[in-house]
């Protein structure tokens, strides 16, 4: 038979070990959590080494459009992204700014194939004609990227026209992901021809 006074000491034991548990409980229950001050941001992924030595090279000449061009690749490897509009238009941006950066307009206006479209009352250069002109001073081959232009401003379209009408979030997500990675690296094809080595 057991002893009662064995038997209270283990209640007061039990008793005192519980109390201390709630006591932690309740103290951790009312303070606020720690809010992180950072947020989580996916790495950009590993590059190629022909992708790395394109984006160092677009650093050399504008460090704004290499940030754009790295903020594309980590929100593409970003898997909480409802949507890719963003990365979609930065990296077309990111081509038409760098293009224009070596296809300045009144250089490219003076070629005897300048044909330009008119805006505004101004006739400009196209797209296609930078990116020729832009080519041609680094003696690259214009037929490599005769129509990524049109080809880029294409696929951003089908971007934007699936964002709308998808109806699941998750599979729309994953399919217009590949299109903009498939953009990308089309972009990248570009800048490769573009950027002075």
């Amino acid at each position: 038979m057991a002893d009662p006074e064995m038997k209270s000491m283990a209640s007061d034991n039990f008793d005192t070990e519980y109390l201390r548990r709630v006591k932690e409980f309740q103290v951790r229950v009312r303070q606020p959590p720690a809010r992180r001050l950072e947020a989580v941001v996916p790495a950009r992924g590993p590059l190629s080494a022909r992708d790395a030595s394109i984006l160092e090279r677009l650093r050399r000449h504008s460090v704004s459009l290499a940030e754009s061009l790295e903020q594309v690749l980590k929100d593409l490897n970003d898997q909480t992204r409802l949507s890719y509009i963003g990365p979609a238009g930065e990296i077309r941006e990111v081509m038409r700014a760098t293009v224009q950066l070596f296809a300045p307009d009144e250089e490219v206006k003076a070629q005897s194939w300048f044909k330009g479209t008119e805006q505004g009352g101004k006739v400009n250069p196209t797209q296609s004609e930078r990116i020729r002109y832009a080519v041609q001073q680094r003696d690259g081959s214009k037929d490599q990227v005769k129509g990524v232009d049109d080809l880029v401003d294409q696929l951003i379209g089908q971007v934007g026209r699936q964002t709308y009408s998808a109806g699941s979030g998750a599979f729309h997500a994953g399919t217009v992901q590949k299109k903009v990675r498939k953009l990308t690296g089309w972009v990248f094809a570009v800048l490769d021809e573009v950027l002075p080595e």
